[in-house]
This record gives structure tokens, sequence and C-alpha cells, in this order.
């Protein structure tokens, strides 16, 4: 009796030592409403937690995402999502990160939040929001690497302006920056902008786009060209990553992201 007993608490010690395993090697997502105070408009915060934040107490890096209603598997609509979360969890622990990916608003909110440069504008106050507010959230919530080289900006199309845009803007915040397919064609006045910024020369650019897009490689080499006149070495800014036969869509942003987290977080 004493042995079959001994063995029915070894089998439930093993059963709960199964379970907490299981638990802690177990993604976790957040989802969190965080108000753009000046514009009194709410954004959803999509919060991807790798599943070694979990049995661990160290620090990781963070990728914010525009557009995040198509970011991770989960919620993916019509097969349309960059699948981060199925990529972060194949990777080994020490290339985990946490992604935040912010709900854009729709329709020409989005457009106001996205283009900094037309006269209704609301993108300077999004773009503050993100750095200051968003980032804060973040960082005083959960466990982070705060410092701008493990703290990285993703975005494609208008999201993909934006980024660029903030990744200017506040390169002390945002020290890396994937930019896929970017609407540049239509707001030339970024270049002048970009130009005009103290842009830190540690600042790392991920450019990529499709060879079916339209006219995308005369845009992204253009900007690639002005941030190596501002001395940011050519290592921190490779050459443009060209899909073949990559449109403007999902299924091309789904491979210019997996790169681009690679590229990311190998030099970490």
């Amino acid at each position: 009796m004493k042995y079959r007993l001994l063995g029915i608490l070894i089998l439930v010690m093993s059963l709960a030592d199964h379970l907490y395993a299981a638990a802690v090697d177990t993604p976790r997502y957040d989802i969190v409403k965080l108000e753009i105070k000046r514009l009194k408009r709410q954004r959803t915060l999509h919060i991807y937690f790798p599943p070694s934040y979990w049995n661990t107490r160290k620090k990781f890096p963070v990728i914010y995402v525009q557009d995040g209603q198509t970011t991770f598997i989960e919620g993916a609509y019509n097969n349309e999502s960059l699948y981060a979360d199925s990529l972060v969890n194949m990777m080994p622990p020490n290339k985990q990160c946490i992604i935040v990916a912010i709900q854009s608003g729709i329709n020409s909110v989005r457009m106001q939040e996205y283009n900094p440069y037309i006269g209704t504008s609301d993108a300077a106050i999004y773009a503050a929001y993100v750095a200051k507010d968003v980032k804060t959230y973040i960082d005083t919530t959960f466990r982070t690497l705060k410092d701008a080289k493990h703290t990285a900006i993703v975005g494609s199309s208008m999201g993909g302006l934006i980024s660029m845009y903030i990744a200017a803007k506040y390169s002390d915040i945002f020290g890396v920056a994937g930019i896929f397919s970017p609407a540049f064609w239509y707001a030339p006045m970024v270049y002048d902008d970009v130009a005009r910024q103290g842009i830190n020369s540690k600042s790392r650019f991920f450019f990529a786009y499709g060879d079916a897009e339209n006219n995308e490689a005369e845009y992204a080499n253009r900007m690639r060209t002005l941030l190596l006149q501002k001395r940011i070495g050519s290592k921190n800014i490779p050459a443009p990553m060209v899909v073949k036969g990559g449109k403007a869509n999902e299924k091309q942003w789904r491979i210019d992201f997996e790169v681009f987290y690679r590229w990311f977080t190998g030099q970490l």
C-alpha cells in the first residue's frame, strides 16, 4: 500500500512538472487599449510574449509593428498575416523578441496618422504617441531591453512610410527599422524631411520590396543613398532585399519580416 501511494505521488508530481513545463513553454498574447490623448482616439496593442519570457527573468528586445491587425497567426484573416508569432516560436530563446503590434485606424484615419505630409496629418502626434506613450507603457510594464539597439519599428506600405518617419525623428529611441514596400512614392516630401533629421549614426535600416512593384527599387535605393550620405555605415543599411515576383502584399511582407527579424536578432 505504501509503495502504491508513493507511486501515485510520483505520478502526480510528474504530471504537475509536465503541466508547468508546458505552461512556461507557451507563448502568451495580451490586448491593451491605449489612448492617443491629443486625438481622443484609442489604439489597440496586440502584444506577443515568446515562450522564453515565462521561464527566464531576462529582458527582451521589442519590435513595434504598424498595421498590427495583420501581424500574428492568431486572428489572421484570409491568410493575410506576417505570422510573426509563428516565426518567433521557432527561434532559439536567445533570439526571441516581444512583439507589439499596433492596430491602425481605418480608412481616412489611418492615412492621417500614417502620412506626415498632408494638410490634415496627425502623424506627428501619432509618432510621439508610439515613441513615448506606447514605448513607456511597454517598458514600465514588462521586462524589456529599453535601449535603441534593442528597439525596432516595422511597417509596410503606408506603415513603412510612418515607420521611416518615426525611425528618423526618434532615432535615439528606435535604433532599428524594417521598411517594406514603403509608400515613398505617395509622399516624396519624406526625402527632404529625412535629410533634415539628425539621425543617430548607429541606426540600422532594412529595406525590402518585390520586383513586381512599380518603381519601388528607385524609391528604396534613393532613401538608402540619402542615409548613407548621413554617415550611417553601409553595414547598418544593407542593399534593399528584392523578392523575386513579390508584390505589395502580405505574402511578400511575410518573407520580408522573416529576413528582417533574423538580421535584427543576428546582431544583438
